[in-house]
């Protein structure tokens, strides 16, 4: 089937119409997300803390990535000074730690810290993000 020169410009600017539909469509949903992170490196180790709004709560992710598995760290997760999460963790069989934390009360301004420091010598990472 040949379309004439007329309908085949109203079937382009038809298909142009949808993608910019869709894309509008996308971009007004992310537009609402909450979501924050950032990431960084320390001695031969890498970091990322992410923020990111769950129903009526935010979920505080921190992910280490080291060198070894079977590493033990002390991770620490603040929200404006209060401790969320202390404790001992080792890297599992990727070399990485992940810890969540729900705060259900973080508000625009607040800070969250999260700091992972190895056993072993080596430089604390800390991450920190203010929303």
């Amino acid at each position: 089937m040949k379309l004439s020169g007329k309908k085949l410009a109203v079937v382009v600017v038809a298909a142009v119409a949808v993608v910019i539909a869709i894309g509008a469509g996308t971009w007004l949903a992310m537009a609402g997300d909450d979501e924050a992170f950032t990431s960084g490196k320390c001695d031969s180790s890498s970091y990322r803390l992410e923020v990111d709004k769950e129903n009526d709560a935010h979920e505080v992710s921190f992910e280490v990535q080291s060198t070894a598995p079977g590493e033990t760290w002390q991770i620490a997760v603040e929200h404006d000074g209060t401790s969320l999460l202390e404790g001992e963790r080792q890297t599992d069989e990727d070399a990485e730690i992940d810890v969540d934390v729900i705060v259900p009360d973080l508000a625009e301004g607040d800070v969250v810290t999260a700091t992972a420091t190895p056993a072993s010598d080596g430089a604390a990472c800390t991450a920190t993000l203010t929303r």
